[in-house]
């Protein structure tokens, strides 16, 4: 990520990224019961127990006083890097189907030596030699080079700017790697902290085995988009019921917005259950304050929570729900928190009665309207 008045080479990543995307013990908390309305209830998430509270009114949902809006925080990285969750969140982009199972959607180089690419490195990538080799050059041709999407390398280490004396000094096959291809037209970035710190949070998304063609793609496990680093995810009912998914990101409580899926795990997950329609008529008022409490409380908890938001294909409802817990919680405006998700889950898509109740939401929450629904709609 990059500061606003710096180039933003995450944005240039996305950009290819939505291009290529063509095709389309604890308790449970179980907060409703009906399919078609949010009953007049709420969730307390601290407890060990399911609570379920009545709400007397509306009026109870209402900020005692209008929240003052805030930017969103900015980590500052060297210009040609981006970081581990970025990645991430590349490797498991969702638009129609996973991205990843197209072969020309990444090519990650590992620029370490051959005996640490054997032992493990990230998931379809190739040793680099294979492709960029110290004395022939190039061995893909600059026509199937322009076919992927991103281009991403990495060595075992690496915070030095590209090019510095030290990033030679530690990585010269990568940075040789990195020139070559920049030579040749191509746009690649690489991996900040290397190997090393992708292994170190993202353990499950590293192999020993090679992963290349696209069927080897498809037995891929495709993960949920990481909104808030090691806290909140957001994804589909699909990967709500994948154990491996719930066990490798260390989830503790999951919303379910869909009607008809079930509650995988009731008895070592906490659920706040929002039986929601994707529709024009499907009322948010009770809905969006809800989960922004029942989030908020399990990030807050001690020990802290891991939150997954959910409902069919984590496009819609899931996203509505998470955007009035980055308002609220975070103080920022739908704007803001609609590109923050959007960099993060690139198949976000609200729909219009969602967004018109979300400006409505973010009106209640500030005490003025901050975004138009032209500005989210472009």
């Amino acid at each position: 990520m990059h500061l606003p008045n710096e180039p933003n080479k995450m944005g240039v990543v996305l950009s290819r990224l939505n291009k290529r995307c063509r095709v389309p013990s604890r308790d449970a908390i179980s907060a409703f019961q009906t399919v078609n309305s949010v009953s007049d209830r709420e969730v307390d998430a601290d407890s060990g127990h399911s609570s379920i509270i009545p709400i007397k009114n509306r009026d109870m949902c209402e900020p005692e006083e209008a929240l003052v809006p805030l930017l969103p925080i900015i980590t500052r990285i060297e210009r040609g890097y981006i970081t581990p969750q970025q990645v991430y969140n590349i490797l498991n982009a969702e638009e129609g189907q996973p991205a990843l199972y197209d072969p020309y959607y990444i090519l990650i180089l590992d620029c370490r030596s051959a005996e640490r690419y054997k032992e493990s490195h990230v998931v379809t990538a190739r040793a680099s030699i294979t492709v960029i080799h110290p004395e022939l050059g190039c061995l893909i041709s600059c026509i199937d080079l322009q076919k992927y999407s991103i281009i991403l390398l990495y060595a075992e280490e690496g915070n030095s700017p590209v090019g510095s004396v030290k990033a030679r000094a530690d990585s010269p096959d990568l940075q040789r790697c990195f020139f070559q291809l920049s030579a040749l037209g191509m746009d690649p970035v690489l991996l900040l902290g290397g190997f090393s710190a992708f292994n170190t949070i993202y353990p499950f998304l590293c192999t020993p085995q090679m992963v290349l063609i696209e069927p080897e793609r498809h037995t891929l496990t495709i993960y949920p988009s990481e909104i808030l680093e090691g806290a909140l995810y957001q994804g589909s009912a699909v990967q709500a019921t994948n154990y491996r998914i719930i066990k490798n990101l260390h989830i503790t409580h999951i919303v379910n917005a869909t009607a008809n899926s079930p509650d995988a795990f009731p008895n070592t997950l906490r659920y706040l259950r929002l039986p929601l329609s994707d529709d024009a008529q499907q009322d948010l008022v009770e809905a969006l304050p809800l989960a922004s409490r029942f989030i908020q409380q399990a990030l807050m908890g001690v020990p802290a929570g891991r939150v997954l938001v959910h409902c069919s294909m984590g496009r819609s409802r899931s996203s509505a729900l998470t955007l009035a817990f980055l308002m609220e919680h975070r103080h920022w405006s739908l704007l803001h928190a609609l590109h923050w998700l959007k960099e993060r889950r690139a198949c976000t898509a609200p729909n219009v009665n969602f967004l018109q109740q979300l400006l409505a939401h973010e009106e209640l929450l500030f005490g003025s309207r901050l975004t138009s629904l032209d500005e989210i709609r472009r």
